[in-house]
This record gives C-alpha cells, sequence and structure tokens, in this order.
C-alpha cells in the first residue's frame, strides 16, 4: 500500500517541481520587476506558513482523504490559471497563492500518512521510499518543463502541469485506493499548542528543518533567475535542476548504510555544512558544466538531511499529534521562505545574487555549528536513532 500511494503522488511532485521553475521563467518573459519577481516568489510560501499546522491537525483527526483531494485538485487549478489568463502577469500572484495553499496539504498529509502506515522498525524505509519518489519527480519535472517550454510555449507546459496534478486528486475521488479514516485523538492530543513548541528536541528540529527547507525553496526559486542571468536557455536551466534532484535519489539509496554508521546528529551537521559550501560556490561560476557540478553536490547535503528531519520530528511527536508538529515544521520553513524573497527581491546584479546565496550558506553554518553545540551538551534529549 505505501507503494502504491507513492507512486500515486509522483505525478502531483513532478508538477510541483515544473511550478516552481515555469513561474520565475514565466514572470521574467512578462517583464516582472525585481520587487515583483521577489513578492511572486514569496506568495508561494504565505499560506501554508499560515496553514500548515491546521493541515496537520486535520490530517490527525479528519483522516487522510480530504485533504490529499484539497491538495491534488487545489493544485491543478492552481496551475491552470495562467493556461487561461495568458500574459497576464496578475494571475502569477493568484495562482501561486492557491499552489501554496494546496501543496501544503499534500506534504503534510503524505508525510502523516506514511508515518501512521509504518512500524517503528520500517518507517525509516518508508520515508525514505516518499523522498525517493519526490528525487525521480524532481530530476523529472524541471527537464520536462524546460522541454517543453523550448518545443512548444509556457502555456502548455502549465496544461501538462496542471494534468499531473490532477491524476492521484482523481485515483483519491474514486477511491481506487483505501486510506486510513484517522489517528485516534486520545487524550494526550488535548495538549496545548504550546507544548510543541517548548519540547526543547521539537524546538531544535523545528529550527533545523526551517533551514533546510527555506534553502531548497530558494535554490529552486532563484537558480532559474541566476541562470537566466548567465544566458542558460530554459532547458540547461531544467538539466542543472534535473541534476540537484538526482543527487537527492543518490543519496536517498546510501541512507540505511549511513544511518547504521553514525548518528544521525552528525549526518544532519555534515550535510549542513556541504551545502552551506554549495551556495558559496554557486554565485561565483557561470560555466554550465561547474554549475552542474556544484549543484549535484548541494543536492547531495541538502537530499540526505530532509528525511532525517521528518523522520526526528515524527519520533518526537506526541500520540495523536504527529500531523500538527510535521505541520508546524513546515510553517518554519515557509516564514523564512517568505520573507527571503522578500528581503532579497532586488536582485539583479550577480552581488545580489552573491547575496542571496550567501544568505543561505550563513543559516547553514549557524544552524550546523548550533547542532554540534546542541550534540556536545550533555543535557540534550537523544532522538530515536535512524534504522
Amino acid at each position: 500500500m505505501v507503494y502504491l500511494i507513492v507512486i500515486l503522488f509522483v505525478s502531483f511532485h513532478i508538477a510541483t517541481r515544473g511550478n516552481t521553475m515555469i513561474t520565475t521563467l514565466y514572470a521574467i518573459q512578462l517583464q516582472a520587476t525585481p520587487l515583483q519577481l521577489g513578492v511572486i516568489v514569496a506568495l508561494v510560501a504565505f499560506f501554508p506558513m499560515i496553514f500548515a499546522i491546521y493541515a496537520g491537525r486535520m490530517s490527525d483527526r479528519l483522516g487522510y482523504r480530504l485533504p490529499l483531494l484539497l491538495g491534488s485538485f487545489g493544485g491543478s487549478i492552481a496551475i491552470i490559471l495562467p493556461y487561461i489568463f495568458y500574459d497576464r502577469l496578475y494571475i502569477l500572484y493568484v495562482s501561486q497563492c492557491l499552489f501554496g495553499l494546496a501543496q501544503i496539504f499534500v506534504l503534510v498529509t503524505i508525510q502523516n500518512l506514511m508515518g501512521a502506515m509504518s512500524t517503528k522498525e520500517t518507517r525509516t524505509k518508508n520515508f525514505a521510499i516518499n523522498s525517493l519518489s519526490i528525487s525521480v519527480a524532481s530530476i523529472i519535472g524541471p527537464a520536462l518543463t524546460g522541454a517543453t517550454i523550448d518545443l512548444f510555449d509556457y502555456r502548455l507546459a502549465y496544461l501538462l502541469l496542471s494534468g499531473l496534478a490532477m491524476i492521484p486528486g482523481l485515483f483519491l475521488l474514486f477511491k481506487v485506493l483505501p486510506l486510513p479514516v484517522g489517528v485516534d485523538s486520545g487524550e494526550e492530543s488535548q495538549n496545548r499548542f504550546l507544548d510543541l513548541l517548548q519540547s526543547r528536541p521539537l524546538r531544535k528540529i523545528y529550527i533545523t528543518s526551517g533551514v533546510l527547507l527555506a534553502g531548497v525553496g530558494i535554490y529552486e526559486f532563484y537558480f532559474p533567475i541566476y541562470g537566466d542571468h548567465i544566458g542558460f536557455s530554459a532547458s540547461m536551466i531544467g538539466i542543472v535542476l534535473s541534476v540537484n534532484a538526482s543527487a537527492y535519489f543518490v543519496v536517498r539509496l546510501f541512507m540505511p548504510a549511513l544511518a547504521r554508521n553514525f548518528r544521525e546528529e552528525k549526518i544532519l551537521v555534515g550535510c549542513l555544512f556541504v551545502s552551506a559550501v554549495a551556495f558559496i560556490l554557486i554565485p561565483l561560476f557561470d560555466q554550465f558544466i561547474a554549475l552542474v557540478i556544484i549543484s549535484f553536490i548541494l543536492g547531495l547535503g541538502l537530499g540526505c538531511a530532509q528525511p532525517i528531519s521528518i523522520v526526528m520530528a515524527y519520533n518526537c511527536s506526541p500520540k495523536g499529534r504527529t500531523g500538527e508538529v510535521l505541520g508546524i515544521r513546515l510553517t518554519c520553513n515557509k516564514i523564512v521562505q517568505f520573507l527571503m524573497p522578500l528581503l532579497f527581491g532586488s536582485a539583479g546584479s550577480i552581488l545580489g545574487f552573491i547575496l542571496i546565496f550567501w544568505a543561505n550558506a550563513f543559516l547553514f553554518m549557524v544552524s550546523g555549528i548550533s547542532s554540534l553545540e546542541m550534540k556536545r551538551n550533555k543535557d540534550t534529549p537523544h532522538v530515536n536513532r535512524l534504522g
């Protein structure tokens, strides 16, 4: 059942990765100003920043089918809007808002569902399977989107991505796959929301996850802008993004072996520092091959760290509140992802790109140093080991 659900949502993840790339390129073609581009980039994180926790609670208490239906069909509608209202810059504001809201229902619910369908022994494997499916989608999405834009046009690319986002919703609508009806909230789930913020292990995971996922979002949005700035075609940009995603796939194949030989804290710190170095190097190069190599290295760091943070968050969650915890984790991400494009939306020169990518590097280094210090603190609670 886990494999069927993961395969079913590959098409939605392809649409997500494609939308990330096409939005920035299409906004540039419509001659969006740097400020407008920054706002458009930020809006995809606005509603998730507000509703991620609610989406988690919804999956905890109402089950998984409804939020997944909302996410799939909502995402499809959001992506089709630029196809219907073609050559209208304002529609990108609306599309990004709606897509961000739809996407958060899918992300939180799928993560919660993977955990609910797992035992303690199979949880790491099932989260890794889900992560691998996202990696596959990340390889296909940018390459497919870039090729469609170059061979046809933006409008057909939007139509294709909208159809892909709708596929899992159709299967769920006709109940082809049975899903659990919900999680027993129990007495423990009636605890205060603030309890989930005051937990020291969870607070550490929230911050680290926010840094990680914000880095992913900034790379996916701003590398296409940087690629366009240095003269790359849509296909070249798509190839670089796909190589980055292929590194996610490669490193996740070796996650069980890494987890057997190293503590998860050490793996996480290593990933943070590797990613920081890659972010520093990106704006210093404009050669295609060099950026392909750097993007692959970045993918190794980011791709390994994300599943670890998800498993750690799930393992630290109180009974019946796993979706809420995962929602808080994504809220931390979206707050940073929302603010950074607004702070650095004036990136119109090479100095601007250096500021954007180096700001990410700084966040990763600080988070890595903080993780090292907390690891040395003997009072820090130990999180269950992977594998």
